[in-house]
């Protein structure tokens, strides 16, 4: 009788090491604005460190780890702690600071899940590349939520890049459940666009009260959010620069609704200039309803709004549909576990042509989360290298209904 010993598994120090030595020959992964294969890593990355910074500051204020002022946590009690992780960062992270603290701790964060993925490590290591790149602004469970953005500006590439994250507490399925609609105001500059002030903007009732609030007194993260946006440009700091909102799952549907309401006003639109915004999200559920998508498809024709949508074959998140007349909005990239993909205007697959026959749930769920996402887009990335959005959005054969 032959017994066969079990492989180790590797330890996250293994795979810092492997996956350095792996990427050593690579070619720069980072390209100007517009290229959708770098847009795309890029924004995959943003969703992951949005998830896992999240774990290192609440691993950091419940235990004393190494170098932990690095990422914006100062020594105190339990209670002082906690108060600084509710208000968020106040000064620049580097992604170089967060390299250093992650290595620096690497024996303390074996075994935690999020910490050691290989998309976790990769992120790192080729974030921490950037010569000039920073988080300027981390927000999370504020005042009890688990509401979680960053906002990442990026000077070697002349970006601001807003993340939000997806599902990762029972206060986020809150949000996912409240699948009724709720209506939303046009905008003065849609109505200057054309849009009939008439029909009724109608989206996702949890999603908009995430972002927005139930109620007018209550804290309106949105205008939040764009605040911090309008000062970082009005700061001279980042005159010019793209603005790119990205999010995984829940994350996904927050990005391309704050995608669509910064599209629509005409601040963000003055410090762009001729230059749209670009929503690229993963595996997001249903946003809005038809009315929505109609909105959406005039900024995008305006050149103000461009969305990437990007969706795995067999993952049921993207096509389960709250309402009967919710639509899809933007660009669907699709991809398949077979090294393929498909490019279609707005996406209309249904749930029944992303079911698995055997197995289904655990399947489905499985295909859902960011790593697969990442592992399906790296067999995908050398076809669609030389592609811009631009490219895309201008192709006839996909955007035919965005042209009708």
């Amino acid at each position: 009788m032959v017994f066969c010993k079990t492989p180790a598994k590797e330890t996250i120090m293994e795979k810092f090491e492997r996956i350095k030595e792996e990427r050593v020959h690579k070619p720069p992964l980072w390209e100007p604005s517009g290229n959708m294969c770098s847009d795309i890593r890029a924004m995959l990355y943003c969703s992951e460190l949005v998830y896992a910074f999240a774990v290192l500051r609440e691993l950091a204020r419940e235990n004393d780890m190494e170098k932990e002022y690095l990422i914006g946590i100062a020594p105190g009690n339990a209670e002082e702690r906690l108060k600084i992780l509710s208000e968020g960062i106040k000064d620049k992270i580097t992604t170089k600071d967060i390299v250093d603290f992650v290595q620096s701790n690497l024996k303390r964060l074996e075994g935690v899940s999020r910490i050691c993925s290989d998309l976790f490590v990769e992120t790192l290591l080729d974030m921490g590349k950037m010569e000039n790149a920073y988080i300027v602004k981390f927000d999370a469970h504020r005042a009890g939520s688990t509401f979680v953005y960053g906002i990442y500006v990026n000077h070697d590439l002349k970006r601001i890049s807003l993340s939000f994250r997806g599902t990762a507490e029972m206060g986020d399925w809150g949000a996912n459940l409240k699948y009724f609609k709720e209506p939303l105001n046009p905008s003065d500059s849609l109505l200057e666009l054309g849009f009939d002030e008439n029909k009724k903007i109608r989206v996702h009732g949890g999603f908009k009260e995430y972002l927005m609030g139930s109620h007018p007194s209550h804290d309106c993260k949105y205008k939040d959010i764009k605040g911090e946006l309008v000062e970082l440009y009005t700061s001279g700091e980042c005159n010019g620069y793209d603005l790119i909102v990205t999010g995984h799952s829940l994350g996904g549907a927050l990005s391309t609704l704050m995608s669509f309401q910064l599209a629509s006003s005409g601040t963000i639109s003055k410090h762009l200039g001729n230059k749209p915004l670009v929503n690229i999200s993963f595996a997001s559920p249903y946003v809005g309803g038809e009315v929505f998508g109609e909105a959406f498809k005039m900024l995008e024709k305006a050149g103000k709004l461009q969305h990437i949508r990007v969706s795995n074959e067999n993952d049921i998140v993207p096509v389960l549909v709250a309402m009967p007349d919710f639509r899809h909005v933007g660009i669907n990239l699709h991809l398949d576990d077979a090294k393929d993909y498909a490019l279609e205007y707005q996406g209309k697959r249904s749930l029944w042509w992303q079911w698995t026959p055997f197995f289904p749930w655990l399947a489905n769920l499985s295909n859902h989360g960011l790593e697969e996402y990442d592992t399906r887009f790296k067999k995908v990335k050398t076809a669609i290298r030389h592609m811009t959005i631009n490219d895309v959005y201008g192709n006839s054969s996909i955007t035919k209904d965005f042209i009708e």
